[in-house]
């Protein structure tokens, strides 16, 4: 006689699992207003704004709302009338606009760039500092004159 296999369970959605918690349930209902004003917001930005904008929330009348950049947070404050009187409906009376924090691994890094001379213009700082009275302006001449073209890029002056 063959044996029965256990009966399973049927497996639940995690939505359900989630909303049988009210503080959870409270946070899915935050977290679908916010999606629906952060479609609002973008249906009332031009094209290339809108995927700037990652999240937004209305706390009594003040429109929060989180670029991914500096410089499109930047943008979007020139917007933020437009965007008050937009979404009016909305009861949002007052917009701030803020930049997602970069996290420490994406810092932009800069290197020092070394300007180089061409002999000509070398010679030329030579000559000026030979002429000036001041003997800090005519040592930093001096200084700027080291930097010729046959100086390696990365090379510390001295």
């Amino acid at each position: 006689m063959a044996k029965k296999r256990p009966s399973r369970t049927r497996a639940a959605h995690v939505r359900d699992l989630l909303t049988i918690n009210p503080t959870l349930a409270r946070c899915l209902e935050q977290q679908r207003r916010e999606d629906g004003l952060l479609a609002q917001i973008r249906a009332l930005l031009a094209p290339p704004a809108r995927s700037h904008c990652i999240n937004a929330s209305i706390t009594e009348g003040r429109l929060s709302l989180t670029a991914d950049t500096v410089a499109w947070a930047t943008r979007l404050r020139y917007m933020a009338t437009d965007l008050a009187q937009g979404l009016a409906k909305s009861g949002v009376t007052e917009v701030r606009v803020r930049a997602r924090p970069q996290s420490r691994g994406t810092q932009v890094r800069t290197t020092r760039h070394v300007a180089r001379l061409s002999p000509a213009a070398a010679d030329h700082l030579v000559m000026a500092a030979d002429h000036i009275g001041d003997a800090g302006i005519a040592a930093a001449l001096r200084r700027l004159a080291t930097r010729r073209q046959d100086t390696p890029f990365d090379e510390p002056l001295t």
